[in-house]
């Protein structure tokens, strides 16, 4: 799965109001939508579709802030403790890496306001970036990012 597996090209120029026909800026509409998924899973550690990651272990143990976690490859004997923002992992195998596999198997089980989220980033993007800015550039506003504030995962 791609980001553009969660939201499409045709999809993105339906919510921007642009003609299917205008294939113009179809490039920069395609690297828009993958800059506001990617800032979703920054901004949250959801990660929006299934990949296998690694995490360095530090004396057996590692605190995993991605959600949603799938499946562990490696080690297979660990001890699993998940608090409500993030899940530890503890081993005694030798390993120094953990490897998983997190993130949503289908984009149907992503939360609406994830990608409702990233409708309003991709709108930014484009309403901005006709202007001359860089997308990372663009001011994201503090009501939009509490929107989805209770989905982030981290450590206060």
């Amino acid at each position: 799965m791609a980001y553009t597996d969660i939201i499409s090209l045709s999809e993105a120029k339906n919510y921007l109001r642009i003609d299917i026909n205008n294939t113009s800026d179809d490039t920069q509409i395609t690297m828009m939508i993958n800059s506001a998924l990617r800032y979703v899973e920054k901004y949250t550690n959801h990660i929006l579709f299934a990949r296998s990651k690694d995490f360095l272990l530090i004396d057996g143990c590692v605190r995993v802030y991605d959600f949603p976690i799938n499946s562990v490859t490696s080690p297979t004997d660990f001890e699993r403790t998940d608090k409500p923002t993030y899940s530890i992992f503890e081993t005694n195998a030798s390993e120094t890496t953990l490897v998983l596999n997190v993130g949503y198997s289908l984009a149907s089980d992503i939360p609406n306001e994830l990608i409702e989220f990233a409708y309003y980033m991709i709108s930014l993007y484009y309403n901005e970036g006709k202007e001359g800015q860089n997308t990372a550039d663009v001011k994201i506003p503090e009501w939009a990012k509490s929107s989805i504030d209770h989905y982030r995962r981290y450590i206060i």
